[in-house]
């Protein structure tokens, strides 16, 4: 239960996330009476801490005893995200049970079953081209053919894009099992907050607007893809036009890094068609993922800080700040928990997409002729991964943003009506760094994307030198 009763022992772990939730620390300890009575205007950070009173376990499952209870709020979290994961789960993300199940309780991860055999067999076939990729990129730095095309945009784009495709199955591997106990703390969240007044978010169509819109993008940038590596109309002329003519072509030239390594044959042309698409939906649903979470994270923030003004803006309004120092609490600790859990995907998309960004740019400015469809392909992709690495940081941002809304309230507050609670609170979001992080490396707020753009460039530059000096 959502109650400041219990253990000290039970209660240390359940905030305890790599000392995750240590800057709030202040504010999840009970005070003594002599802090209370007190009227002096001490700062928050002098005031002597009680370690003998037991930590507020303000993300304790409390639904734990209702496991076949339902949610009644349609517009969970969980119940939110579930149509779009069952579809993330044919091509062997996150192979958990429950997905659709009206609870999150309902929520179970089987190592010995049929979803996690697939995820895993989907897996041993990208580590297969993951290694052939590797293979060539090493045998191509090494050798001659470096310098006569490609250069070391296609030496390594077959092994990033393939290994990027392994590691995105081996983190939602890993995340399944730690995806429900998330879930279960992400409802009692949910459920501690809608006991105010305040109005749901609502997620549903804000998700699905958000997936179909990227993947979308990502299905017509990938249609373009096949349509540049068929045949053109000279090697038309000299097939038989068949579909296995079209296939030998398109794997001839969309997967020469693996042909270099093994012989042609039509059931290798299959292979290489299907595991493609698998390896780029993963790589695209990563994105789309982080900004799910994202938002579900900042609406939470979103519908407590409208609340909280509309509150402020009646006067002679009773506001129940040490409430409202709670709610905050409780989202800052569910941020410290989902970060933990996603920062490894947040650090592969990030890493990931700049990558891709840098290889689009390098083609662009190596390559010296192109065909229309070429031409038309190479600005769309370009502008696709630009708009959607920038649409994943600023969905990410939102959290850190929706975080600090409350800050003018509390500046603006009159003198008479500044009390202790409203003080912590302030002391609160102005010293708790609430946002996502790539595995603490960096954290993503609006600045961020400024440095993501630095970065580009930075790295453009010494691609272009690298490839220049390697052709010598």
């Amino acid at each position: 239960m959502l109650s400041p009763k219990g253990s000290y022992n039970n209660t240390k772990r359940s905030v305890d996330y790599k000392s995750a939730c240590h800057k709030v620390w202040p504010f999840l300890v009970t005070e003594g009476n002599n802090m209370s009575n007190s009227r002096d205007d001490r700062a928050l950070h002098h005031y002597t801490v009680n370690r003998s009173v037991p930590v507020k376990n303000f993300l304790a499952p409390e639904v734990s005893g209702k496991r076949n209870t339902p949610d009644e709020n349609n517009e969970s979290f969980h119940r939110a995200i579930g149509s779009i994961l069952v579809v993330a789960q044919l091509f062997g993300v996150l192979p958990l049970y429950g997905i659709r199940a009206p609870s999150s309780q309902k929520l179970s991860f089987k190592l010995n079953s049929l979803k996690t055999f697939y995820s895993i067999s989907l897996m041993i076939a990208l580590i297969f081209m993951a290694v052939i990729s590797i293979i060539h990129m090493i045998r191509t730095l090494n050798s001659d053919a470096f310098q006569i095309h490609g250069g070391i945009a296609a030496a390594t784009a077959g092994a990033v894009f393939y290994g990027n495709s392994l590691f995105g199955l081996g983190l939602f591997m890993w995340l399944s099992p730690r995806w429900i106990s998330l879930q279960q703390q992400w409802r009692s969240m949910e459920l501690q907050l809608d006991r105010c007044k305040q109005s749901r978010p609502r997620l549903r169509w804000k998700f699905r607007a958000i997936a179909i819109t990227i993947m979308t993008l990502a299905l017509t940038e990938h249609v373009l893809s096949i349509l540049v590596n068929l045949p053109d109309n000279k090697e038309s002329e000299s097939s038989n036009n068949t579909w296995k003519d079209s296939l030998r072509i398109y794997s001839q030239k969309s997967h020469a890094f693996i042909l270099s390594s093994l012989n042609y044959n039509v059931a290798l042309g299959i292979f290489l068609f299907t595991f493609s698409k698998i390896a780029t939906f993963t790589w695209n649903f990563t994105d789309v993922f982080v900004m799910l979470v994202s938002t579900g994270l900042a609406e939470r923030y979103k519908s407590l800080n409208k609340y909280l003004l509309k509150t402020s803006s009646i006067k002679n309004s009773n506001i129940d700040w040490g409430e409202f120092r709670e709610n905050y609490a409780t989202l800052s600790s569910l941020v410290k928990r989902t970060d933990s859990d996603m920062s490894p995907v947040i650090l592969l998309s990030f890493v990931n997409n700049l990558y891709f960004i840098c290889l689009q740019l390098l083609n662009g400015l190596s390559t010296e002729d192109m065909s229309m469809l070429n031409t038309v392909y190479f600005f769309f992709s370009f502008a696709f991964l630009l708009s959607r690495t920038i649409a994943v940081t600023l969905f990410t941002a939102r959290i850190n943003d929706q975080s600090k809304v409350a800050l003018p309230i509390l500046y603006n507050s009159t003198a008479v009506n500044y009390t202790v609670e409203m003080q912590r609170l302030q002391f609160q979001l102005t010293t708790d760094e609430v946002a996502l992080t790539g595995l603490k490396f960096f954290y993503i707020t609006r600045n961020f994307m400024l440095a993501v753009a630095g970065a580009i460039v930075t790295y453009e530059v010494v691609l272009l030198q690298f490839n220049v000096a390697m052709k010598k």
